[in-house]
């Protein structure tokens, strides 16, 4: 005699197969993990924005009373722009991390991550890794440093280290201000089907780069014996809300601690970089201060060995500003030749990129100039919140000064051959 208990198993195990029987279809399972998986980045993309809109207008606004309290001086330009300029963007990174964090809560505790894990497994362990870093490479589209957070889901150490170590090399939205600043500026003749197929190659350029490092990197410093899969299909259930919650509250307080700190600090030091000036220097008449910064003077000390990429002293200082923040290339490229709000607008910036002159009267800038500056972009680790993310999952300095190392080798070996080549060209 059957009892009520088994036939209560026995339905939900009909009930599971045929979820399954969708889940696990050839066809069927990876267009629903797919669908999944971009409803998941159009969340940490889309949904957590304007969240992050309101805790950076807080930022600015409580800047703005410090500065009306203290005044316009070089110590209130120091709290507003350098520390509280700091704080506001590890607020704008806090909704990403919260919204990844129940997401993947969500996924896990539902079964379905076990299943889509399943389902690209094979895809990925070609390349050194499994199913489960599927979510962090696609989630650092929007931002690496929530998906450096979403590596936790990975089991093997040697895996995760390495999808840690390959996650700045996707291109995250950071870049695309960048990006269309240089299509705009120097590729805007050739037609919007030529500047789209470049975007997009930029983006084609990144995974690739990420799958070319992670084989390098399995095979030298994260060599290891891969782990199998090895994986029960959990069975299909409501999540518990209170466990979700606080998983979220906790990966925000761990963010706070652990990366918001450093990204401070950096942030302060970046100031004092672009903002207080060098000793003996002096500026032109009518000149932006910038050129009299100690990052100004760091980018023309720089400038012989770069100029073999294309790079003047004012895109040395540039990138020096975008290691706070990538987006921040425009804004201060936008200062260095005197305009403000190039990132709202970078139209008038594109202008004036096109018309800036070098030695000799020749062209400052072609581009030869602008697709080595989007090589190097593509590969080098050009944010200090990544960094900060690294050595937080890693426990190690050790890790992220290596990541930089790495990537800047390969953005300015890479930078410097398209250069060379483009010019050789005639481009």
């Amino acid at each position: 005699m059957t009892s009520q208990g088994d036939r209560r198993g026995a339905s939900l195990r009909a009930r599971t197969d045929r979820l399954d029987a969708v889940l696990l279809h050839p066809v069927l399972g990876p267009l629903t993990f797919v669908l999944l998986m971009t409803a998941l980045f159009a969340a940490v993309f889309l949904v957590a924005d304007p969240a992050s809109s309101v805790l950076e207008g807080g930022a600015r606004w409580l800047g703005a009373r410090v500065q009306n309290l203290l005044g316009r001086n070089v110590f209130s330009s120091f709290l507003v722009d350098g520390v509280l300029g700091g704080a506001g963007t590890v607020l704008a990174f806090l909704p990403q991390i919260v919204i990844l964090t129940v997401a993947m809560e969500l996924l896990d505790a539902s079964g379905y991550l076990a299943r889509g894990v399943f389902l690209v497994d094979r895809l990925l362990r070609g390349v050194g890794l499994g199913g489960k870093a599927f979510v962090p490479m696609l989630t650092a589209h929007a931002c690496a440093v929530p998906a450096i957070a979403a590596t936790r889901i990975l089991r093997d150490p040697k895996e995760r280290l390495t999808a840690i170590l390959v996650l700045p090399l996707m291109t995250c939205s950071a870049r695309i201000p960048t990006y269309g600043l240089l299509i705009a500026a120097f590729l805007s003749s050739s037609g919007p089907i030529a500047q789209a197929l470049v975007f997009v190659g930029l983006y084609a350029a990144g995974i690739a780069a990420g799958m070319i490092a992670s084989i390098a990197l399995r095979r030298t410093v994260t060599r290891g014996r891969a782990l199998p899969l090895a994986i029960e299909m959990p069975a299909y259930r409501a999540p518990e809300a209170k466990a979700v919650a606080r998983a979220g509250v906790n990966a925000a307080l761990r963010f706070l601690r652990d990366v918001g700190t450093t990204i401070v600090a950096s942030s302060a030091v970046l100031w004092v970089l672009l903002s207080v000036p060098m000793p003996g220097v002096s500026a032109a008449p009518g000149a932006p201060a910038i050129e009299r910064s100690v990052a100004a003077s760091v980018g023309r000390a720089m400038e012989p060995v770069t100029r073999v990429a294309g790079f003047d002293w004012r895109i040395n200082v540039g990138l020096i500003g975008s290691f706070g923040a990538r987006e921040l290339m425009v804004g201060t490229l936008g200062v260095i030749h005197g305009l403000e709000g190039a990132e709202d607008d970078p139209g008038p910036l594109a202008a004036r990129l096109r018309a800036a002159r070098g030695p000799g009267g020749r062209p400052a800038y072609g581009v030869p100039t602008a697709l080595a500056l989007m090589a190097f972009f593509v590969l080098a680790c050009q944010c200090v919140s990544t960094v900060a993310a690294i050595r937080r999952e890693t426990r190690s300095w050790r890790w992220a000064l290596f990541t930089l190392g790495y990537t800047y080798a390969a953005g300015a070996v890479v930078a410097v051959l398209v250069y060379q080549v483009a010019r050789a060209l005639g481009a």
